[in-house]
């Protein structure tokens, strides 16, 4: 292909995951450029640069979606707390979860991602606990150092969604950042032989160890029924609900595309549908995706009581008596408690396209709707019987190993990483 007198001249060219070279004529220009990682901002009292200061053997920092204090690392700092262990733990915390602050604990001391004070801590714990992947602080020159451990939860087991490397929308640089996180991860946790297949596939981490230690999120399904039947009250509470009450959840995932055309459910017709089928009176409980803007799709939750700010989605899935989504790994946790789960799809052709699903809808247990109609039949319909040997087969299939007590599994690791003599820095 003919270059322009431009690209003659001057080229830009990835040098590695995050930073590109200036060319002019052949000859390398340097830029200066700050780096949030490798010089600390003025305003803090220590000047030195981060990757010098020593690391501090105890010290945990975790995050999850969001910032918000849920999934898998919560689970895992809820197990440090009964424990009582002896551990420095830091959460980082995301600007619009500020009004989940009282979710933490005490014995949690938050910082403000996207910060210095964030970058410091990082830059300085044993070890690092995430559920999604570092990608704003890899962009801004974060880089594991000799001595520390990173250890990576995922938020979706047995999920469906295609995600990082096996997605076909992804850029260049989207997935040379993917390549520098995924290259510095220690562990990966999984919860079954099909969630270490997936994590080969969609993981660039030769060197991760992958341990199938179970998933600490669904230790909460596991629990006995009167710490359950406290956590409802809690949601209930919350939510305004009555606990006597028959709870159904709409979790929805979101679109890339930013459409929210698909979220709009009868209510109404659905509360009908399951009195009609299961008895009782249901409340229909939303939670919408972190993803979706809640204005976008206010005038479609008409009946729905808007639960999308509830912090911890576990809580209320063990909360919920059945559950509705299209393609969000939510339901694969559900489906430990053995309660209706039901698919609404209205786009299933156009997001296998967009997206990608790792496995078809239909090999999943769940009764699959494409319209509020379909819908509204398939709950009038359900077949319990049938559906709890299909998850059960569904289980078997994937050979999970949840049994509520994989955070005890997984602090036993950490522990043992804190518990090591020598810190290298």
């Amino acid at each position: 292909m003919k270059l322009t007198w431009k690209e003659r001249i001057f080229s830009l060219k990835w040098v590695d995951a995050t930073h590109r070279q200036l060319c002019v004529l052949g000859v390398r220009i340097k830029l200066r450029r700050k780096n949030q990682y490798a010089k600390l901002h003025h305003e803090l009292q220590n000047a030195k640069l981060c990757h010098e200061l020593p690391i501090e053997p105890r010290k945990v920092v975790l995050h999850s979606c969001f910032g918000a204090y849920q999934c898998s690392p919560k689970y895992i700092a809820e197990e440090f707390r009964r424990r009582g262990t002896n551990c420095d733990l830091v959460w980082v915390v995301e600007k619009n979860i500020l009004y989940h602050i009282k979710s933490f604990p005490d014995n949690v001391r938050l910082v403000m991602r996207d910060t210095p004070e964030a970058m410091r801590e990082l830059a300085t714990a044993r070890v690092w606990i995430e559920n999604e992947r570092k990608l704003k602080e890899i962009k801004k020159g974060l880089r594991k150092r000799q001595g520390q451990v990173y250890i990576n939860t995922w938020h979706g087991s047995l999920g469906i969604k295609k995600t990082g490397g096996q997605r076909h929308d992804l850029t260049h640089r989207d997935k040379r950042v993917l390549h520098a996180d995924d290259a510095q991860l220690d562990y990966l946790i999984s919860n079954s032989a099909y969630t270490t297949a997936f994590y080969r596939d969609v993981f660039y981490s030769p060197h991760a160890k992958i341990v199938e230690l179970g998933c600490p999120r669904n230790d909460i399904f596991f629990l006995p029924a009167e710490q359950k039947q406290a956590i409802r009250c809690k949601v209930c509470s919350a939510l305004g609900l009555d606990p006597i009450g028959r709870i159904l959840l709409w979790a929805p995932t979101f679109r890339e595309n930013g459409d929210t055309s698909v979220l709009s459910l009868d209510a109404s017709g659905i509360a009908d549908a399951l009195t009609t089928r299961f008895g009782g009176k249901w409340s229909c409980v939303a939670r919408m995706h972190h993803h979706i803007l809640r204005d976008s799709v206010t005038a479609s939750m008409h009946g729905w009581l808007d639960a999308s700010r509830y912090s911890d989605m576990q809580e209320l899935l063990v909360t919920a008596d059945a559950v509705i989504t299209d393609y969000s790994s939510c339901i694969y946790d559900f489906l430990l408690t053995r309660q209706p789960g039901f698919l609404y799809a209205p786009d299933y052709n156009d997001y296998k396209l967009r997206r990608g699903l790792c496995y078809p809808l239909e090999a999943t247990p769940f009764p699959i709707a494409e319209t509020s109609e379909q819908l509204i039949q398939t709950i009038r319909s359900f077949d319990e019987p049938s559906y709890r040997d299909r998850v059960e087969s569904f289980l078997r299939g994937k050979r999970s190993i949840d049994d509520g007590h994989a955070s005890a599994r997984v602090a036993d690791l950490i522990e043992s990483i804190l518990d090591a003599k020598e810190v290298r820095t």
